[in-house]
This record gives structure tokens, sequence and C-alpha cells, in this order.
């Protein structure tokens, strides 16, 4: 049997073609490519509108969206909005000031400014322990500002995985596309 941490044993999914992903719609909304080694589950995130793991190569994925007229509001109400930041910007500081919560980041990327589908978007790394986990977590968190919304692609592995991981956790946020978004 191979442990949680026997990185000697770990198969790199760097390979993986277009026939190893599928294709999932989230209402209508949007759409990603999922790797097919993945299945949904609904016990990651109450928050999360999709949410995919495999828990024999120790890879999870979820996202979060929210309307961005009610995120500014409430950072707003909160004075914890910047006017200096994008909406895109200030989201991202949230979401990571959330996830400080419940993680010590061991370190962390400077975000990347990209577009995703004509999307602004912003891509960044984290390390990190959770309390009661003995393996340091790696995480690859994509931010992408729709028209009304705004995402959270977090995916994530241990940080053994990391590098096996890499690719298809990029190549899922890169995929993520507009269908039509909720006003």
């Amino acid at each position: 049997m191979v442990s949680c941490g026997d990185s000697k044993k770990q198969k790199d999914d760097s390979a993986m073609g277009t026939e190893d992903f599928h294709n999932v719609s989230i209402d209508g909304n949007y759409q990603i490519d999922i790797p097919k080694f993945m299945t949904g589950t609904t016990g990651l995130n109450e928050e999360a509108s999709l949410q995919f793991q495999s828990l024999l190569q120790e890879a999870y994925l979820l996202i979060i969206d929210e309307p961005k007229s009610e995120f500014e509001e409430v950072y707003r109400g909160l004075e914890q909005y910047d006017d200096e930041l994008s909406v895109l910007q200030n989201y991202r500081d949230a979401r990571l000031q959330i996830l400080s919560r419940t993680t010590q980041m061991n370190r962390k990327s400077t975000p990347i400014p990209t577009r995703i589908n004509g999307l602004d978007a912003e891509t960044l790394q984290i390390d990190a322990n959770i309390k009661g986990i003995d393996n340091e977590i790696s995480y690859f968190i994509t931010f992408i500002e729709g028209d009304h919304n705004v995402y959270m692609i977090m995916a994530w592995t241990l940080k053994g995985k990391k590098l096996a991981h890499q690719n298809t956790f990029n190549r899922i946020a890169k995929s993520f596309e507009m269908i039509s978004e909720p006003y």
C-alpha cells in the first residue's frame, strides 16, 4: 500500500489528453472541463456551485461564485472594500482572507493577471498547513470576473503531488467558460 506522502510511486497526469476530460455545465451559467478521474461530491464546501474529487489521487476541486454587486455591497458595508483595487482583486483578497482563517499559509505566489476565454482573471498558488492534516497542501486558485458574478476556482492536493497535478489543475481553470451568466 502506498502512503499519502509516498511520492516515489505517484503518477504524473500531465500527459492527459482531451479524451481524459468531460465538460460539465453548471445551471447553464458556466462550463468547465473536469478530469474523468474525479467524481462529483457535495462535502467540500457548502458555498460551492461545483465540487469534484478523487480520493485515490488526492485531488480536489471546487468553484464558488457570487454576484459582484452583492459582494461589493457587503464588503463596502464592512469597510473592507478597497476602491484602489478592481472588483476581481477585492474578491481575491476577501477569499484569501477567508482561507487564511483555516490554514497556515507557508508560501503564496504573486497573483498573475491573465484572461480566460475573454474574461479577466488572476491565478496564484499557495502551500499551506491545515490543522489536523499532517501533510502540507498545495492550492491552485484562479479568480475570474464575469459580467455579473465573480468566481473562485480552487484545486488542491498534497504538496508531494503538486507537480503531478499542476498541468491538470491549470487546464481545468483555463477551460472555464461562461454560457449565460445570471443577473
